[in-house]
């Protein structure tokens, strides 16, 4: 230590050890020896200093020969031994109450492991490791203010009382930690690796992009429904032209039923996504966005079938159309062909797009319910409805796989 400890210790000095021990015990744990003793050297000033600029301003005191209205007559002997005195003070700055520590030391080994399927999130923790090695992890340590005893209201600086803490950088904000681990909550509850995790994670592309999607498949489900029940009060209006329409046409109306199934799917997405588990949801959007367009499209070969008029077909090809778009964004996040940013569409065009889809969500499916059997279970709940011709997904997929009849996602 480059200074002399026993008038410190004399006047009950902080000790270093027993500062950071208390406040940082597995960051004491890792620090060396000189660190230590710079904390010390800063714990020992504070107390040391005043006294010694106490003695030395006594002493230049005494150097004061004669003096006049204008001059004042000092021996010089007794001003030397006086600056000599105030030499003695144990000199810092404001860096030596910063120290550098080896952050990885600190670091919790699953600190920095995602914990959901949200890419968003990996790549953020990268970004965290980059920021500590950019901006360090520091040990800080300072004087807090104290209530003067006996006197209300007013505050000082005790020369005996510090506080320790970590932070983020040099003079960042504090990185709150129990014992100085840095685990995933201790970086996350810094203000600045916080924030950042709520903007890039929470409320990231990919999260958002799923946000948004799931949010207009429920749209259009609800748009579905409302058509079929126009139908179905079309149909219960006028019964027997209804009926020899639906005859003549050969057209038949689907149940109402239909549109629990993608709304189940739409609602597991939700709950999946708010949790975070973004992988997870992305099948359930897929399969509810598939099914509320074959849906659609059931009803407008029944509009057109039975004469119900060029806006029935229009509306429920809308949803059809729409319902599409949203399996095609559900490929592509993620997945399939990159992270899809702001609702790009994964198709070029619109000839094949459907079976285009289909082919993707069959195989991307099969892939996730190879790693995730327990999906399945999800699947065999669901009674699967006849799709239009033309519907190819499922062909391929095995027993149990899918629904668990076999036949192919085509003959629902």
């Amino acid at each position: 230590m480059g200074h002399n400890r026993h008038n410190a210790v004399a006047l009950h000095a902080a000790d270093a050890k027993e500062l950071l021990n208390s406040a940082l015990p597995f960051v004491y744990q890792q620090m060396t020896a000189d660190q230590i003793d710079q904390v010390q050297k800063v714990l020992d000033a504070v107390v040391v200093n005043p006294e010694i600029m106490k003695k030395a301003n006594e002493i230049y005191a005494k150097s004061v020969i004669t003096q006049t209205e204008t001059f004042v007559y000092r021996d010089q002997k007794i001003v030397d031994r006086s600056f000599h005195m105030a030499a003695t003070q144990i000199f810092f700055n404001e860096s030596d109450k910063h120290i550098r520590l080896d952050y990885k030391k600190l670091l919790k080994p699953d600190a920095l492991i995602p914990r959901t399927d949200n890419p968003d999130e990996k790549k953020y923790l990268q970004m965290v490791r980059q920021t500590l090695e950019a901006k360090g992890v520091w040990l800080r340590y300072d004087q807090p203010l104290v209530r003067v005893p006996g006197e209300a209201g007013q505050w000082m600086r005790d020369p005996r009382v510090f506080n320790a803490w970590i932070s983020l950088g040099y003079g960042g904000d504090a990185i709150p930690t129990k014992d100085g681990h840095l685990d995933r909550e201790a970086l996350l509850g810094n203000q600045l690796l916080g924030a950042g995790y709520w903007e890039h994670v929470d409320y990231g592309p990919v999260q958002q992009e799923l946000h948004k999607q799931i949010d207009i498949l429920n749209g259009l489900i609800v748009d579905g429904r409302d058509e079929h029940n126009r139908l179905i009060g079309r149909k219960a209006d006028a019964p027997i032209v209804g009926a020899i329409s639906d005859t003549v046409g050969g057209a038949d109306l689907p149940d109402i039923s239909i549109w629990d199934q993608p709304f189940n799917f739409m609602l597991k997405a939700m709950d999946l996504n708010n949790d975070g588990k973004v992988m997870a949801a992305r099948p359930y959007l897929i399969v509810g966005a598939i099914v509320a367009r074959n849906n659609a499209k059931l009803l407008a070969e029944y509009a057109d079938a039975s004469s119900s008029g060029a806006g029935s077909v229009v509306k429920v090809l809308k949803v059809a159309k729409t319902a599409g778009k949203v399996a095609e964004v559900g490929l592509a996040i993620t997945g399939v062909v990159g992270v899809v940013r702001g609702g790009g569409a994964l198709i070029a065009g619109e000839a094949g797009a459907d079976a285009t889809v289909d082919e993707l969500a069959e195989k991307t499916l099969a892939d996730y319910l190879k790693k995730n059997p327990e999906v399945a279970k999800d699947l065999d709940k669901v009674r699967w409805v006849p799709g239009p011709k033309g519907t190819t997904l499922g062909r391929g997929i095995k027993p149990g796989q899918s629904s668990g009849n076999g036949t192919g996602w085509d003959k629902w």
